[in-house]
């Protein structure tokens, strides 16, 4: 069960925040709403008191501490006189009085009728608004937090201190909706109506003022970086469970003393302003946590973007100790002074510091993403923009040169045209933005595909291992890197580094903590790597000297499930941690390591035959990891597929990358020859489609990338073809192209269409040639659509006769079966199949890939 609600989670979370983050928006929304139109307070700049009545056992209420200057005073009105009625209506107490000069907007003038000396006037008041300031302060506090939250934590969904920054956010909203019954019933609230709408908002209001506390001390225990308190159990066990006992302590406590009591505004007051000290008082302790980080920091430049974070908490502490202590002392009361109170609002700095340093300084891994995300966006569309434009006064200008009659295939025709002379400079000024905006990640990208042409290549473990670190330490300028090799059973050795201290650093999984963590992870389809928030429930040894080594990353080696090494990550040149894309890049490139590692050893063993052949059932197991092992999920998708090799290592590939909740690519590849060169190509080929298969890409455009990053290092008469389809629910369309490829058959309405657009195999020429014939197609989605994407060693298998199973065979059993499920499909027709060869060694891979429509 807890399995599967992580699943859940992970599949889901980002929808998770959003919707969450959202309803944080609008009770924000709503928070300014009460404050400045529900629970803001008239204000004609002194007090009413309730006296008895001389000689009477009436009370009246009387004018005090009237601010001299003030509207109240400019009407004539001083301490003493009575007030009998404002707007008609006759004041019994302060609660009549205040609900009726509510009703009056600012700036308008309220009817007074007082007794002075003993006469009746009527004098007219003008009419101020008071708002509640602490209030408003502490709503902004929370609205801006979970906006910059946001960013944060979707930069980064699995990070620790991320997370923690979110929570912070959503328990002080929680906190903030206390401003919606601020003045209790003195005001007309329509939240007082109903009673559960009213024990509702009060349960939140204690959940988020008990629980911010302890998360404001969570996160600043963690950031910049973990304080030595860390890690102790007891203090993450305060930290984590204190709050649920705390608000279980203080809910009890509600429902005894203030729902089911006489006397509940007292009580309800008292554990309120419990609430509010441990609010306030943990935003001290915050101050000094995060005080204490600041001088133990090491260089300038972290430093630097604490200095501005730390300034404003600072600010925003002072105000809020002076408004809860001192402002009192200085005003007469609040109507006569409400300014004095007004620095409070100060305490939003806080959240707005936070939001200058994470895109100033690249805290927790956010800057660089959005900042250039945005540039990078502008950048693009403005390029469509002229592109579109351009195209738009060619056509125009062309069609009044000749006539409106033809003007529709006269821009038909310059766009066409257009369109093929402007790809190029297009194509240019993108991979330029790219260059430009996205430094890191180009370089990682050139890099990367420069690695995985040649580490297949090189002959020797040590080669292989130089050739590594060369990678990542001289061409990405990594400062902080290890590879660590299994050396005994559940031991890893350094075998290269850079910029780690001790040569003979090693990390031991003795208890296997750390396998048990990186298949669970994969299971639950978590990326496998290991992030230093991981690092002490894995190691409780050796995780201080991993910090201490600045390393921050590990991604894993893997071999059939077994790790046989791990990199070791310190930060990006940038100074901020791997995360998103930049993981999916460094997994791929563990895989090419790891692949072209357990390939080093198979050639050292070769003239071992027995040996040779175990190692090489290895290798299969190997190419196997490379095929998707958990299919990603699409709405409206069923999707089945296998891959069967002919020798132990094949040559086919498939794989299934997600693009969005709507969009995913579809891949079916076949190496020319079969063995382990075929698997290094394979290996090459993943690496490259999955770089490329990004959004806004299509199929024609990733086979075009492909092509040109490998046919430079793809032996002469070898070749692979590949088919290509994009799925894309938004608009109900698939669009497909192929490189060489069997056709691509689809099922509609019982009857099976062949369709084989024009393309060559990759690697089969440089460019021109090879761009030049592929062919897109694409074809609108109807339910109950069924696609078949298939390598020639289906339809080419043979029998005892020699005869081939043919494309007929599967048309029929498609057409035959094409109501069935994907999987039901796939295993009837390798059953078919099986049968056809009966004994005959099966000589090719056998690749199909169904899917189907089910909207």
């Amino acid at each position: 069960m807890k399995d599967r609600i992580k699943k859940i989670w992970i599949k889901n979370h980002k929808k998770f925040i959003l919707a969450t983050t959202i309803v944080m928006i609008l009770i924000g929304l709503a928070n300014f709403f009460f404050i400045f139109e529900v629970t803001s307070q008239s204000n004609d700049e002194c007090l009413w008191i309730m006296k008895k009545s001389r000689g009477a056992d009436s009370i009246v209420v009387v004018f005090d501490q009237v601010k001299e200057g003030g509207v109240t005073w400019q009407a004539g009105i001083r301490d003493g006189d009575q007030l009998l009625s404002i707007d008609g209506v006759r004041v019994k107490n302060t609660l009549v009085a205040s609900r009726t000069l509510d009703k009056v907007q600012s700036g308008d003038y309220a009817t007074y009728k007082i007794l002075k000396n003993g006469e009746i006037l009527e004098v007219k008041v003008l009419v101020k608004k008071l708002i509640n300031f602490s209030g408003l302060a502490f709503a902004l506090l929370s609205f801006i937090w979970v906006l910059v939250a946001f960013v944060v934590v979707m930069a980064k969904t699995e990070g620790k201190a991320q997370l923690v920054f979110y929570r912070v956010g959503i328990a002080a909203t929680c906190y903030s909706m206390i401003d919606m019954l601020y003045r209790g019933r003195q005001v007309l609230n329509p939240i007082f109506d109903n009673v559960y709408i009213l024990v509702s908002v009060d349960f939140f209001i204690t959940a988020g003022g008990v629980f911010f506390p302890f998360l404001i001390i969570r996160f600043f225990s963690l950031f910049p970086k973990e304080i030595p308190l860390v890690k102790r159990r007891w203090y993450n066990r305060v930290l984590t469970s204190g709050p649920f006992a705390v608000f279980a302590i203080v809910y009890t406590l509600k429902i005894l003393l203030v729902y089911n009591s006489p006397d509940s505004d007292k009580s309800y007051g008292i554990l309120a302003n419990f609430i509010g000290v441990t609010v306030g008082l943990s935003l001290i302790i915050g101050l000094i946590l995060l005080f204490y980080n600041y001088v133990n920091l090491q260089t300038k430049k972290e430093r630097n973007a604490i200095f501005v974070i730390l300034v404003a908490y600072l600010v925003s502490v002072i105000a809020l100790v002076f408004s809860s202590t001192l402002a009192a002392q200085f005003a007469t009361n609040v109507f006569n002074n409400p300014y004095y109170f007004m620095p409070i609002i100060l305490i939003a700095l806080l959240p707005i510091a936070f939001g200058y340093s994470i895109f100033r300084y690249s805290l927790m891994d956010v800057s660089e993403v959005v900042k250039n995300t945005i540039v990078y966006g502008a950048a693009t569309v403005a390029l469509a923009g002229i592109y579109f434009f351009l195209i738009y006064i060619i056509g125009q200008s062309v069609s009044a040169a000749i006539g409106t009659e033809y003007q529709g295939p006269i821009a038909g025709i310059v766009f066409v045209l257009f369109a093929v002379v402007f790809q190029s400079t297009k194509d240019r000024f993108q991979e330029y933005l790219t260059e430009k905006f996205y430094p890191e990640q180009f370089a990682f990208q050139s890099h990367l595909l420069t690695f995985s042409n040649t580490v297949a290549s090189i002959v020797g473990q040590e080669n292989i291992l130089d050739s590594t670190i060369e990678m990542f330490v001289k061409s990405l300028r990594i400062k902080t890197f290890g590879l660590l090799l299994r050396e005994e059973e559940n031991v890893f050795k350094l075998a290269r580094h850079q910029g780690i201290s001790n040569a003979w650093f090693r990390l031991d999984d003795k208890n296997k903590l750390m396998e048990n963590f990186l298949l669970k992870k994969s299971q639950l389809g978590m990326k496998p790597i290991i992030e230093r928030q991981d690092f002490r429930g894995i190691w409780s040894d050796d995780a201080d000297r991993l910090i201490v080594e600045d390393i921050y990353t590990i991604v894993p080696l893997f071999i059939k499930q077994k790790i046989v090494g791990l990199l070791l990550f310190g930060l990006k040149q940038s100074g901020s941690q791997f995360s998103g894309r930049d993981i999916d890049l460094l997994i791929s490139a563990a895989n090419q390591v790891a692949v072209s590692l357990e390939n080093a050893r198979l050639y050292e063993s070769e003239s071992e035959k027995q040996k040779m052949e175990h190692d090489l059932e290895n290798a299969r197991h190997i190419q196997e990891t490379l095929l998707p092992k958990i299919f990603p999920k699409i709405e409206g998708l069923d999707i089945s597929g296998r891959m069967i090799p002919a020798m132990h290592v094949g040559g086919d590939y498939f794989d299934l990358i997600k693009i969005s909740e709507k969009k995913i690519f579809v891949v079916v590849g076949d190496v020319s020859g079969k063995g382990l060169s075929a698997s290094f190509y394979m290996s090459k080929l993943q690496t490259m489609i999955r770089l490329y298969c990004t959004d806004g890409k299509s199929p024609k455009q990733v086979l075009m990338d492909v092509n040109k990053n490998i046919y430079e290092n793809i032996e002469r008469g070898w070749f692979i073809t590949v088919s290509i389809a994009l799925f894309d629910l938004e608009t109900n369309q698939v669009t497909f192209c192929r490189a060489g490829h069997p056709a691509i058959f689809r099922v509609r309405n019982n009857v099976c269409d062949s369709f084989t657009p024009g393309g060559i195999g990759v690697g089969l020429d440089r460019g021109e040639m090879f761009n030049s014939s592929l062919e897109e197609l694409s074809l609108f989605l109807e339910t109950n659509d069924l696609f078949f994407f298939y390598s020639d060693g289906v339809t080419e298998l043979m029998n005892q006769n020699n005869a081939f199973f043919g494309e007929e065979r599967v048309q029929k059993l498609l057409t035959e079966n094409a109501s069935k499920s994907c999987q039901q499909i796939e295993n009837l027709l390798l059953n078919e199949l099986t049968e056809f060869r009966s004994k005959v060694p099966q000589y090719d891979d056998i690749t199909i890939l169904t899917v189907k429509y089910i909207f």
